[in-house]
């Protein structure tokens, strides 16, 4: 008999409905029963309408498996949903987009939550998209203490591999932090500077598919820096010259500091000088020697300074400033008055950058200031011809440059030899060529 009612209560058992639980409160993938059932099928309608971009009814497929199977979607559930939040939030008025941004950020911590131990998009990396939205949609005016934390947890994880618009938005960040207090900040803010500038050059070196996106950081982050303040020379110079003595036998916190002088334009400065010294003596490099160039045309030694930046242009490997270093040795040589060579570095730094016309002007003005032809008053005019040819090479060139030459270039014709002149001396015929010899060794069309 009691067989019998045993095999009854089995019977009954097996006739029941399955019983139903969802995923987030047994924390299954997809929960049991009619709830997985509702799961999976509002995840294959979320994904459907996602793809043909119906983001609306995606959307509320989305948030059934958002609040009932929170890891039945994997790390896109949270990646999609984020973007389908933000297009509910940017339309909505604003009376309710407070309620939407904080469903956005329920998004990442629920993501953080089951998925922030995955290998590639750690909760670190997580935290840097979180920390994007909330600048973008928070209306948070005291954001910084809020994303700043987070954006350098992304930063410090990623290093250079790191989102370009994370690392930007880090640096933005930190100068915000600065201006709000420079006392406390400035060591940190120009730290910061220096080792994120070494991740994005690191990047940038890597050369692939996000280069452009990189570049354009690593000029943003230059940008900012110069115009913080934190690179005025006077306070570069007091937070650095105790530093500069004190690791002048570290050829890396050396150049480092050097780097940062450079950036900021302070390259007449003496702490600037000593750290090049102190960098060059351990361990030559371009920016050393180019530090201590520098410093020779502060003391005017000119010769000495002609010497560091060949020294300089031999040790740099990047043409924009082996053509910085070859255009100021030129500029040094022309100042010594040693014209032939000065012309030969301005080719040079020309053959660096064939894009810049002060090379070109640099030229003119010293034909403009030669006479190979001694007592010939006529003929020495014909250096004008010279000049003007080098200074409409520039304009041509460089756009940049055209106000300057064309300044000369008003001035030089004004001294062309004129109609009487070349009535006396028939080898300046118009639209012959005439060479000027000495070291200029220059063939010119004669003209009116």
């Amino acid at each position: 008999m009691k067989t019998k009612y045993f095999l009854l209560g089995l019977v009954a058992l097996f006739s029941m409905p399955m019983f139903a639980v969802k995923a987030v409160d047994d924390g299954s993938k997809f929960g049991t029963g009619e709830d997985s059932i509702r799961c999976l099928e509002n995840l294959s309608l979320y994904q459907t309408y996602y793809k043909i971009r119906d983001y609306d009814a995606a959307y509320n497929s989305w948030k059934i498996v958002f609040d009932e199977a929170p890891q039945a979607g994997g790390r896109t559930l949270y990646g999609n949903g984020a973007f389908l939040i933000v297009q509910k939030l940017i339309k909505a008025p604003a009376a309710e987009k407070q309620q939407w941004f904080d469903l956005l950020m329920k998004c990442y911590e629920q993501r953080i939550q089951y998925f922030g131990v995955d290998r590639k998009y750690s909760e670190a990396w997580i935290r840097g998209r979180q920390a994007i939205d909330y600048m973008n949609y928070s209306g948070d005016a005291a954001m910084l203490d809020k994303v700043l934390p987070w954006l350098k947890q992304a930063v410090d994880h990623g290093m250079h591999n790191a989102d370009a618009d994370v690392i930007n938005s880090y640096f933005q960040m930190l100068e915000k932090q600065y201006q709000l207090d420079k006392e406390a900040h400035r060591a940190n803010f120009i730290d910061e500077y220096l080792r994120v500038g070494e991740m994005l050059d690191k990047r940038i070196a890597m050369a692939d598919k996000q280069l452009e996106n990189y570049k354009v950081v690593r000029s943003n982050i230059d940008n900012i820096f110069s115009s913080s303040g934190a690179a005025d020379c006077k306070t570069l110079e007091g937070v650095f010259a105790a530093k500069v003595e004190a690791e002048k036998e570290n050829a890396e916190a050396l150049n480092k500091i050097i780097k940062v002088f450079r950036m900021a334009g302070c390259k007449e400065s003496d702490v600037y000088f000593t750290a090049s010294l102190y960098s060059h003596k351990l361990n030559p490099t371009a920016e050393t020697a180019a530090g201590c160039a520098y410093q020779a045309i502060k003391q005017e030694n000119y010769k000495a300074a002609v010497d560091f930046f060949t020294e300089a242009t031999a040790l740099q490997e990047d043409p924009a400033q082996k053509y910085d270093y070859a255009y100021h040795k030129a500029v040094v040589l022309q100042k010594m008055g040693n014209y032939a060579a000065a012309r030969s570095a301005a080719y040079e730094a020309i053959g660096y950058n064939n894009a810049e016309g002060e090379p070109y002007i640099i030229i003119a003005m010293m034909y403009a200031d030669s006479n190979p032809f001694g007592d010939d008053k006529i003929l020495a005019k014909t250096v004008f011809w010279a000049a003007v040819d080098k200074l409409e090479k520039a304009k041509s060139v460089d756009p940049d440059c055209t106000a300057e030459a064309q300044k000369l270039i008003n001035l030089y014709r004004q001294h062309y030899p004129s109609k009487e002149d070349v009535f006396f001396k028939p080898e300046l015929k118009p639209g012959t060529i005439f060479h000027i010899g000495g070291w200029m060794n220059e063939d010119v069309r004669c003209r009116d």
